[in-house]
C-alpha cells in the first residue's frame, strides 16, 4: 500500500524549528512516525511540535482519536487511487475494487504491526462500527458500488452496506491481531452472496 502525502512530511529533527506549529503538521509527523514503524506518542508529537499537551489534546484529540483520524486519512486516499485500477464493470468491478483495498490494508507493514503490537486498540479503531475509520470505509464501499453497478440496481440499503463493511473488517482484522492471516476470500464470499441474494 502506498500512502504517501501530497506535501512534504518533515523530519523530527526539523520540527522544533517551525515558525509556528500547527494542527496539520501534528497531523503530517503522527504519520511520518507510523509510517515509519514507530509508537505514535503524544509526549514525543508535543515536544518535537515545541507545543504543550493541552495545545496538542486541543487541536488532534486523544491519542486514541488521533490514531484513527490518521487511519481514516489513509482509507480515503486508498479508495481514491483504487478507483483509477478497478478490472471489470458491474458487481465483479465493484468487488475487485474491494479486493483491492483489503488486500493493500492487511499488507501494509506498519498497520499490520500496529495491530499486532495493540490488538484491543487496532480493533476500537478498525472495526468499531461508530467509528470515523468504518465511516470511511463505509463511504469507499459506497462509492464503488455506485461507480460500477448500472442504476436499477442502487441504492443500495444502509444495512447491506453495514453487512458488508463489518463482516468485511471483522474477517480481516481479528484474525491479524491474533497473528492469523486475514479471511479476505471468505469477507468477499459473503459479501458477494448478500448483495446477490438483494438483486434476486
Amino acid at each position: 500500500m502506498t500512502a504517501s502525502m501530497s506535501v512534504p512530511i518533515p523530519g523530527p529533527a526539523s520540527l522544533p524549528h517551525l515558525e509556528r506549529a500547527t494542527r496539520e503538521h501534528a497531523l503530517r509527523f503522527a504519520r511520518l512516525q507510523f509510517e515509519q514503524g514507530d509508537r505514535i506518542d503524544m509526549q514525543t508529537l508535543a515536544t518535537a511540535l515545541g507545543v504543550g499537551r493541552t495545545t496538542l489534546y486541543r487541536w488532534v484529540g486523544d491519542r486514541e482519536q488521533l490514531i484513527a483520524e490518521l487511519f481514516a486519512s489513509i482509507t480515503d486516499e486508498l479508495f481514491a487511487g483504487i478507483a483509477a485500477e478497478v478490472s471489470g464493470s458491474g458487481i465483479d468491478g465493484a468487488f475487485d475494487a474491494i479486493r483491492r483495498f483489503m488486500v493493500r490494508t492487511a499488507g501494509f507493514a506498519p498497520l499490520r504491526d500496529f495491530a499486532l503490537r495493540e490488538p484491543a486498540l487496532a480493533l476500537r479503531i478498525l472495526v468499531s462500527p461508530r467509528g470515523i475509520v468504518q465511516d470511511r470505509i463505509r463511504a469507499g464501499v459506497i462509492a464503488v458500488l455506485e461507480a460500477n453497478l448500472p442504476a436499477s440496481q442502487l441504492p443500495i440499503p444502509d444495512d447491506l452496506i453495514d453487512v458488508l463493511v463489518q463482516v468485511g473488517a471483522g474477517l480481516q482484522w481479528t484474525p491479524i491481531v491474533i497473528g492469523d492471516p486475514p479471511d479476505i476470500d471468505r469477507a468477499l464470499h459473503l459479501g458477494r452472496t448478500v448483495l446477490d441474494a438483494h438483486f434476486g
